[in-house]
């Protein structure tokens, strides 16, 4: 069994800082690529011998004919540096569908939105800001950009039109670091109690940037008494994975995989993922981090227990609902059933 994959063609790329590129894809078989505002694709890389997966947001809204990625150069990362370096339009990429949880919903409503975005973790932002901006509804979007210095800023030119476009509804606040402008904690507390004007049980925020950008954030939100369930993060396109281990040992297991209207009865090894056991036995189940941060390989539990040793996506409303990480998850039970697109 083998994954669906998706062949794109770069048909553009344009620098939009000295590190910083974006790169439009169009769909080689002429079909739309469905997906939702905030989501990302994973690339699928042939390097030196080894296969390697990359999970890149997408900065373009579904409403726009190109898929768009926005790559950042990063010391010691061997695929941010091949993109930028060997790609050129015309080539070829290979990639999954688009995925992922961190997207909006009920925008028509009357609400605060607040994104708060560090550096490149802007892209997906991005995405959601064009798309709800380009419908009708009563919430208010505010946007918290940091960066380094002005010269880093991405999709500067197209914000500053959108907030002077949409200037009933939409706002920017920029930080710069090298001019002592620097997001801390009572920063964060003050600006949301300034921006938010309807109901604060009703507001939302999205994060994406550093983890330790983000930690602050989400650490600042919670102690003004910000339900956690009101807070969705995104991480970084991670370039390096370290091992997730676990002091917890999880002895073998029988699991049964509903996956492309095909049942696998699998058995787990000790301390073995339900990710590893399914590539094991030729399962080409989806993933891209293995690390528990980014959520393609989603799944839903409907019968038995897991246990998840690392979970930096899913939130509490998802795991009630049954939604666990393969790449993290160890059967914990002999009952477990799990299924996919269900």
């Amino acid at each position: 069994m083998t994954e669906d994959i998706l062949k794109l063609r770069i048909e553009r790329i344009k620098w939009e800082t000295k590190d910083v590129a974006t790169f439009y894809l169009s769909n080689v078989s002429g079909l739309p690529v469905s997906y939702k505002a905030g989501q990302f694709i994973s690339l699928i890389f042939n390097h030196r011998h080894e296969e390697i997966r990359r999970s890149y947001s997408l900065g373009s809204s579904p409403d726009e004919a190109l898929l768009a990625i926005t790559v950042k150069r990063i010391t010691n990362g061997e695929i941010s540096r091949f993109m930028l370096a060997k790609e050129h339009p015309g080539d070829i990429l290979k990639a999954l569908a688009p995925a992922g949880r961190f997207t909006v919903s009920g925008f028509e409503q009357e609400k605060d939105i607040l994104f708060f975005a560090g550096g490149t973790g802007i892209t997906p932002i991005f995405s959601q800001i064009k798309y709800i901006l380009k419908r009708p509804g009563k919430s208010r979007l505010t946007l918290i950009y940091s960066n380094q210095d002005a010269n880093s800023i991405v999709f500067k030119e197209e914000l500053n039109e959108l907030a002077i476009k949409h200037s009933d509804r939409f706002k920017i606040i920029y930080f710069l670091s090298n001019e002592a402008n620097r997001l801390n904690t009572e920063r964060v507390e003050e600006l949301t109690r300034q921006i938010v004007k309807h109901d604060f049980k009703k507001a939302e925020f999205y994060l994406c940037g550093p983890f330790p950008y983000m930690r602050m954030i989400r650490f600042a939100l919670v102690y003004m008494g910000i339900d956690p369930g009101q807070i969705r993060r995104e991480n970084f396109v991670l370039e390096t994975v370290a091992v997730t281990s676990s002091t917890v040992n999880f002895p073998p297991r029988n699991i049964r995989i509903s996956f492309k209207n095909e049942v696998h009865d699998l058995v787990v090894g000790e301390n073995q993922s339900i990710l590893q056991a399914a590539l094991q036995n030729n399962v080409a189940l989806p993933y891209s981090c293995r690390n528990g941060v980014c959520s393609t390989c989603t799944a839903k539990c409907t019968s038995g227990k897991i246990e998840m040793v690392k979970n930096d996506v899913l939130t509490d409303a998802d795991i009630q609902e049954g939604l666990i990480l393969t790449c993290t998850g160890h059967p914990i039970s002999d009952d477990v059933v799990i299924a996919f697109g269900e």
